[in-house]
């Protein structure tokens, strides 16, 4: 008999367990999430290395911000998510502050491959893809530009030539119409 995935409400279950100290339950919970935690942290900072120490770094910020979830924001995968993309977010600005050197990596055709599928129902990848699809180009770009390139709202309105104001209702109605498509 195949084994079946874990449920939100194992998750849950699970981040309950982490608040209240349980042996194996931060394990539990980076074994779930671990692999798409790492696949958006890649695709934002473009350097593996980056991206496994916020993977390791979000998981012990988890550890010691459990006791802040709550289910009714969203799923604890949303939450494990959340906390990488703020960890993205932060050290993307640091980066700005502190340019690198470019080492060419990003050219190599070998960058390109796709991290491995997630375990996930393929619907939820459809439903996602439908929904992206159903914006404009140019909003669908500042969505990525700002969850992806940790872009703020003033620096895509330099990249963009945009109006703040244009940019930032852009954006708000590109979430709102990705919400309405996600749905059930």
């Amino acid at each position: 008999m195949p084994a079946t995935l874990p449920t939100a409400l194992d998750h849950q279950r699970l981040i309950a367990q982490l608040q209240q100290g349980q042996d194996g339950a931060l394990k539990a919970l980076y074994d779930a999430f671990a692999g798409v935690t790492y696949r958006v942290c890649l695709r934002m900072l473009a350097s593996p290395e980056d991206a496994e120490e916020v993977v390791q770094d979000a998981f012990l910020r988890l550890e010691a911000q459990a006791g802040r979830y709550d289910p009714a924001r969203g799923t604890v995968q949303t939450f494990v998510l959340t906390i990488a993309h703020h960890l993205c977010l932060e050290r993307l600005r640091a980066r700005r502050a502190r340019p690198q050197a470019w080492d060419g990596a990003l050219g190599d055709p070998a960058f390109d491959l796709p991290a491995s599928a997630p375990r996930h129902d393929p619907l939820d990848q459809a439903l996602i893809e439908s929904a992206l699809s159903a914006l404009n180009a140019s909003d669908r770009q500042l969505l990525e530009d700002m969850f992806f390139g940790g872009f703020t709202h003033a620096e895509l309105t330099v990249r963009t030539g945009l109006p703040l104001g244009t940019v930032k209702s852009r954006l708000r109605r590109a979430l709102l119409k990705l919400r309405e498509r996600m749905q059930p």
